[in-house]
């Protein structure tokens, strides 16, 4: 058995239903190795352990949801698992550095609707490239990058996560043209440690023929209501243009976002010149 387990059912068990208590031994079932040896193994990988990892998710779940909604600090508290409001704000204190009211009052600002024409653009958007859309479910084979968003903002050529995904293209013997290129921004920038963002790279597929290879995990992308935003340019500047989006274009639309995590399509993840790529950016919205 290998040296390390293999995290992809793990953190699918975990982050998918954050809300819920897990026994440490329901985790560790899904790695082969017992409570202790997966305990100490999954600190040495994540930096901390099961315990402060979901209670961290929680509470940067909240912090997005302050951050985008008007929901009562005492429901989103119910929501992450505190019982009061000061157990929340306490912990949240701790952890984000701030109270919750106080990180509301930082983001919050009155929606201020306007005309198309009065609006201005970051480079590599145009008013012309926002459009609503309705969605199904898909699945995906996906490799993780945990570190800051900087390091991998979408497909870099010769990145590791590049490599390893055209050698599942290569194993699977299919074609470039077969799959789809997504990435999901699973935590904010503004609000999870830098060294501690997780960023999932993957591609998707039909029937699996064999089972994945050791390294990959496999996650469905939930149905629903995007705003879909076209942008091309320098994955390097995705950042900025979440920032913009989140921060200053929905202030000025009737649209509300779903507190879960936004992704990408890659429309030409490999094109060499880097202000030629072209990405399709999907909020999730009521």
């Amino acid at each position: 058995m290998s040296q390390t387990p293999n995290l992809y059912p793990v953190w699918n068990k975990m982050e998918k239903k954050l809300e819920d208590t897990i026994g440490l031994n329901q985790i560790a079932f899904f790695t082969g190795y017992s409570d202790w040896h997966f305990h100490r193994l999954f600190k040495s990988i994540q930096g901390e352990n099961v315990k402060e990892y979901i209670r961290r998710l929680r509470l940067e779940k909240a912090a997005y949801e302050l951050k985008i909604t008007n929901f009562p600090i005492l429901e989103i508290a119910l929501e992450a698992g505190f019982l009061s409001h000061e157990a929340f704000s306490k912990a949240f204190k701790r952890v984000i550095g701030s109270t919750p009211s106080e990180f509301r009052k930082k983001y919050q600002k009155k929606k201020i609707f306007s005309t198309k024409e009065n609006q201005t653009f970051p480079g590599g958007l145009s008013k012309f490239g926002f459009q609503t859309k309705t969605i199904s479910s898909f699945t995906i084979a996906y490799v993780r990058h945990i570190g800051s968003y900087e390091e991998l903002p979408g497909p870099l050529p010769e990145s590791k996560e590049v490599i390893s995904i055209q050698s599942l293209i290569r194993n699977w013997n299919s074609l470039y043209s077969n799959h789809k290129w997504i990435g999901i921004s699973q935590d904010d920038p503004e609000i999870s440690p830098k060294g501690k963002i997780r960023f999932d790279l993957g591609i998707t597929f039909g029937h699996l023929q064999k089972p994945l290879p050791e390294g990959f995990g496999i996650q469905t992308i939930p149905a629903g209501k995007y705003l879909q935003i076209r942008y091309q340019g320098n994955y390097h500047n995705l950042p900025n243009i979440y920032n913009w989006i989140l921060n200053d274009y929905f202030k000025t639309t009737p649209w509300k976002i779903k507190n879960q995590p936004p992704w990408e399509s890659y429309l030409n993840p490999l094109e060499k010149q880097a202000d030629k790529r072209v990405t399709d950016i999907y909020i999730p919205i009521y």
